[in-house]
């Protein structure tokens, strides 16, 4: 089976999505969505986390008194990025890099799970006998238009503006779909052939 190049429009709107978000980040300072409570909640906010961090370096646990809620892989490794940097101001700009560049990771992870599904169905296709049905049968790039939905979903949009740990979150969450589809996959490759 050969592998499809991706088309130059997928590109561009992965692209496009980026640097809208990367706008949206830098550009309008009174845009301050990370004390909204529909984007960055007790569990989600990056605020906590840092609360979080500074009382685990402290020496006193930031489960203690209902202080921190979220997970303790991201006070591990998101709680440095929001130590204060020079003149008291925390460093919001690597911490927002790692939830952009996060959801592009999960938008190409959306993407490779579409076409290992798609070697699946055409592998069961010819477990079937539909051998012919399967090589002239025309297929849409259906994880290319997945990864776009996710990218410029506008939650997605929000919450990796407003600074939310969800991005970190949903990352994880993809990569266990990509896993599940990737066994998937390989079961029906191997039966195919």
């Amino acid at each position: 089976m050969t592998k499809k190049k991706k088309v130059p429009w997928f590109w561009t709107w992965v692209i496009g999505s980026v640097v809208f978000r990367l706008i949206l980040l830098y550009f309008p300072k009174n845009l301050n969505l990370s004390s909204r409570p529909e984007v960055s909640t007790p569990l989600t906010s990056l605020r906590r986390l840092a609360e979080g961090y500074w009382l685990k370096q402290s020496s006193v646990s930031p489960y203690a008194g209902s202080m921190y809620h979220g997970s303790p892989l991201l006070l591990t490794l998101l709680g440095p990025l929001t130590v204060k940097r020079i003149e008291g101001q925390p460093d919001h700009l690597l911490c927002s890099l790692v939830f952009v560049i996060a959801d592009v990771v999960s938008a190409m992870l959306i993407c490779a799970a579409g076409e290992k599904l798609q070697v699946a169905y055409s592998s069961s296709l010819q477990l079937l006998g539909l051998r012919d049905l399967s090589e002239n049968s025309e297929r849409l790039p259906s994880g290319d238009f997945a990864a776009l939905v996710y990218l410029w979903n506008p939650f997605t949009i929000v919450a990796c503006v407003g600074l939310s740990t969800s991005a970190i979150e949903n990352l994880m969450v993809v990569l266990s779909l990509y896993g599940a589809c990737s066994q998937v996959a390989y079961c029906y490759i191997q039966l195919a052939y």
